[in-house]
Protein backbone atom coordinates (compact mmCIF):
# COMPACT_ATOMS: atom_id res chain seq x y z
CA UNK A 1 0.00 0.00 0.00
CA UNK A 2 1.25 3.49 -0.84
CA UNK A 3 0.54 6.42 1.50
CA UNK A 4 1.68 10.03 1.48
CA UNK A 5 3.06 12.47 3.97
CA UNK A 6 3.77 16.17 3.59
CA UNK A 7 6.43 17.58 5.85
CA UNK A 8 8.31 20.80 6.27
CA UNK A 9 11.68 20.98 4.60
CA UNK A 10 13.57 21.03 7.90
CA UNK A 11 12.13 17.58 8.71
CA UNK A 12 12.41 15.99 5.27
CA UNK A 13 15.25 13.67 6.32
CA UNK A 14 13.05 12.32 9.12
CA UNK A 15 9.99 11.48 7.02
CA UNK A 16 9.25 8.33 9.04
CA UNK A 17 9.66 9.99 12.43
CA UNK A 18 6.74 10.11 14.85
CA UNK A 19 8.46 12.44 17.34
CA UNK A 20 6.12 15.37 16.62
CA UNK A 21 2.98 13.35 17.32
CA UNK A 22 4.49 12.00 20.53
CA UNK A 23 5.45 15.48 21.73
CA UNK A 24 2.25 17.30 20.79
CA UNK A 25 -0.48 14.72 20.18
CA UNK A 26 -3.10 15.10 17.48
CA UNK A 27 -6.71 14.31 16.70
CA UNK A 28 -6.16 10.56 17.03
CA UNK A 29 -3.36 10.28 19.58
CA UNK A 30 -2.74 11.89 22.97
CA UNK A 31 0.51 13.64 23.83
CA UNK A 32 3.07 11.00 24.78
CA UNK A 33 1.83 8.40 22.27
CA UNK A 34 3.63 8.28 18.93
CA UNK A 35 1.94 7.61 15.60
CA UNK A 36 2.80 8.54 12.04
CA UNK A 37 0.12 10.59 10.27
CA UNK A 38 -0.14 9.91 6.54
CA UNK A 39 -2.87 10.22 3.91
CA UNK A 40 -4.37 8.03 1.21
CA UNK A 41 -3.62 10.60 -1.52
CA UNK A 42 -1.17 13.48 -2.00
CA UNK A 43 -4.12 15.84 -2.53
CA UNK A 44 -5.57 15.03 0.88
CA UNK A 45 -2.13 15.56 2.39
CA UNK A 46 -2.00 19.04 0.88
CA UNK A 47 -5.47 19.96 2.12
CA UNK A 48 -4.68 18.64 5.62
CA UNK A 49 -1.36 20.50 5.69
CA UNK A 50 -2.83 23.83 4.63
CA UNK A 51 -5.75 23.45 7.05
CA UNK A 52 -3.20 23.50 9.86
CA UNK A 53 -1.63 26.76 8.66
CA UNK A 54 -4.65 29.11 8.56
CA UNK A 55 -2.89 32.24 9.77
CA UNK A 56 0.20 31.93 7.60
CA UNK A 57 0.51 34.28 4.64
CA UNK A 58 1.35 32.60 1.34
CA UNK A 59 4.74 34.32 1.29
CA UNK A 60 5.50 32.87 4.72
CA UNK A 61 4.50 29.26 4.05
CA UNK A 62 7.44 26.95 4.67
CA UNK A 63 8.79 24.74 1.92
CA UNK A 64 7.02 21.39 2.00
CA UNK A 65 8.10 18.00 0.75
CA UNK A 66 5.82 15.21 -0.39
CA UNK A 67 6.93 11.78 0.78
CA UNK A 68 5.67 8.62 -0.88
CA UNK A 69 5.74 5.74 1.62
CA UNK A 70 5.11 2.04 1.16
CA UNK A 71 3.52 0.16 4.04
CA UNK A 72 2.58 -3.51 4.43
CA UNK A 73 -1.10 -4.35 3.99
CA UNK A 74 -1.99 -4.43 7.67
CA UNK A 75 -4.79 -1.90 7.89
CA UNK A 76 -8.14 -1.55 9.63
CA UNK A 77 -10.27 1.00 7.85
CA UNK A 78 -13.31 2.92 9.07
CA UNK A 79 -16.08 4.66 7.16
CA UNK A 80 -17.94 7.78 8.23
CA UNK A 81 -20.75 5.51 9.45
CA UNK A 82 -18.31 3.70 11.77
CA UNK A 83 -17.15 6.89 13.45
CA UNK A 84 -18.35 8.06 16.86
CA UNK A 85 -20.61 11.13 17.03
CA UNK A 86 -17.75 13.33 18.28
CA UNK A 87 -15.18 12.43 15.61
CA UNK A 88 -15.29 15.89 13.98
CA UNK A 89 -15.09 17.87 17.24
CA UNK A 90 -12.63 20.75 17.32
CA UNK A 91 -11.31 19.52 20.68
CA UNK A 92 -9.50 16.20 20.66
CA UNK A 93 -10.13 14.88 24.18
CA UNK A 94 -12.51 12.13 23.06
CA UNK A 95 -11.02 11.36 19.66
CA UNK A 96 -7.59 10.81 21.20
CA UNK A 97 -9.07 8.03 23.33
CA UNK A 98 -11.33 6.42 20.71
CA UNK A 99 -8.54 4.13 19.43
CA UNK A 100 -7.05 3.64 22.92
CA UNK A 101 -6.81 -0.17 22.62
CA UNK A 102 -4.99 0.08 19.29
CA UNK A 103 -2.70 2.82 20.57
CA UNK A 104 -1.77 0.68 23.58
CA UNK A 105 -1.55 -2.65 21.77
CA UNK A 106 -1.46 -2.30 17.97
CA UNK A 107 -2.96 -5.42 16.42
CA UNK A 108 -2.60 -3.90 12.93
CA UNK A 109 0.09 -1.59 11.60
CA UNK A 110 -2.27 1.16 10.48
CA UNK A 111 -5.75 2.53 10.90
CA UNK A 112 -7.58 4.32 8.08
CA UNK A 113 -9.86 7.08 9.37
CA UNK A 114 -12.02 9.43 7.33
CA UNK A 115 -10.59 12.91 7.06
CA UNK A 116 -12.60 15.53 8.94
CA UNK A 117 -11.91 17.92 6.06
CA UNK A 118 -12.61 15.50 3.17
CA UNK A 119 -14.62 12.62 4.69
CA UNK A 120 -14.52 10.41 1.57
CA UNK A 121 -10.71 10.26 1.80
CA UNK A 122 -8.68 8.68 4.57
CA UNK A 123 -5.94 9.64 6.92
CA UNK A 124 -3.77 6.58 7.48
CA UNK A 125 -2.40 6.50 11.02
CA UNK A 126 0.64 4.20 11.34
CA UNK A 127 1.77 2.76 14.66
CA UNK A 128 5.58 2.74 15.01
CA UNK A 129 5.45 0.08 17.76
CA UNK A 130 3.83 -2.53 15.50
CA UNK A 131 6.30 -5.24 14.38
CA UNK A 132 5.61 -4.50 10.69
CA UNK A 133 6.80 -0.90 11.07
CA UNK A 134 10.30 -2.17 10.25
CA UNK A 135 8.96 -2.89 6.73
CA UNK A 136 7.72 0.67 6.16
CA UNK A 137 9.77 2.19 3.33
CA UNK A 138 10.27 5.73 2.13
CA UNK A 139 10.00 5.40 -1.65
CA UNK A 140 10.53 8.97 -2.78
CA UNK A 141 10.37 12.62 -1.85
CA UNK A 142 9.86 15.69 -3.94
CA UNK A 143 9.51 19.36 -3.29
CA UNK A 144 5.85 20.34 -3.21
CA UNK A 145 5.26 23.72 -4.75
CA UNK A 146 2.02 25.28 -3.53
CA UNK A 147 0.24 27.29 -6.17
CA UNK A 148 -0.71 30.68 -4.76
CA UNK A 149 -4.18 30.41 -6.31
CA UNK A 150 -5.21 28.01 -3.54
CA UNK A 151 -4.03 30.28 -0.75
CA UNK A 152 -5.28 33.67 0.30
CA UNK A 153 -2.94 36.62 0.09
Amino acid sequence: MIVYRIIREKFRHDALSSVGSRLYGGRWNPKGTAVLYTTSTPELGLVETLAHAPDVRYEDLPRYWLSQIEIPDSLRSYTVEDMPDYWQDKTYDQTQQWQHDWLENPDVLAVGLPSVIVPFSHNIIIHPEHPLFSEVRLLSQQLLLIDERIWRK
